[in-house]
């Protein structure tokens, strides 16, 4: 049995892993769905004010919490967050499993340098919306197409009931990444139609830090909502995977 504690994206809170909990529980797994800080019940007015460090010192505290090591999922921008843990927590982290996620090398600075090197994201001025205290909301002409282009009526609505403005602090903040998160196996699940974070550029990424095992899944980028029991198949084998001692 592992712990593995699900790491939400952006705009989300942990309700977007609504359709995987159990069956990851079923697998034989311990499962923890975190709200980041300012998402879900996790005080969200103070959401302009959250950066990096405190969505890292976050799960740090949820980590200090379990015997034993932990695998981290992360969706889309928390890729950088569990990159940064590794570093931080090498000891303690069994795997990283990135689910069309952001995953930075040990030269990548913050989450902007990917963003502007991605032909292929629809994110956008056109898709996102600024509000008060510089935070985001999707466009609503546009916020199937870029997250959600696989998901049925229901779920999209449910998801677009449950969204919440983002913050692009963590756009620009910058990880610190070295030989402890190189060493923690990491796995990659692309999604083939995604918009926000495109196809090509998680191929790139993986070309620049290689993993242990892919996986590749016919859906959008919020694949946890769209292809929930093909994510599940993914997460349940990677957990049960043991990489190669070299």
């Amino acid at each position: 049995m592992s712990t593995i504690i699900l790491v939400h994206g952006g705009w989300c809170g942990s309700w977007s892993w609504k359709y995987n909990v159990e069956a990851i529980e079923k697998a034989g797994h311990k499962v923890i769905a975190v709200d980041l800080p300012g998402h879900g019940a996790n005080h969200p007015e103070n959401l302009p004010n959250v950066h990096l460090k405190d969505y890292v010192d976050c799960i740090k505290e949820v980590i200090d919490g379990i015997d034993g090591k932990v695998v981290l999922a992360a969706h889309s921008m928390t890729g950088m967050v569990v990159a940064q843990l590794a570093e931080d927590l090498g000891e303690k982290i069994e795997k990283l499993i990135f689910i069309a996620a952001f995953m930075p090398d040990t030269k990548a600075k913050n989450m902007i340098g990917y963003m502007e090197s991605d032909p292929w994201s629809c994110v956008n001025e056109s898709t996102l919306v600024p509000i008060e205290n510089g935070l985001l909301v999707f466009n609503p002409l546009y916020a199937r197409n870029l997250g959600f282009g696989c998901c049925s009526d229901e779920i999209f609505g449910f998801a677009l009931k449950n969204a919440q403005p983002e913050t692009p602090n963590m756009w620009s903040d910058e990880v610190h990444l070295g030989e402890n998160y190189l060493r923690v196996p990491k796995y990659y699940v692309h999604t083939l139609k995604d918009n926000c974070l495109s196809y090509y550029m998680q191929r790139t990424m993986v070309k620049q830090t290689p993993v242990v095992k892919q996986y590749y899944l016919d859906a959008d980028h919020c694949c946890m909502l769209s292809t929930s029991d093909g994510l599940n198949e993914c997460i349940i084998d990677a957990l049960a995977n043991v990489p190669m001692q070299i």
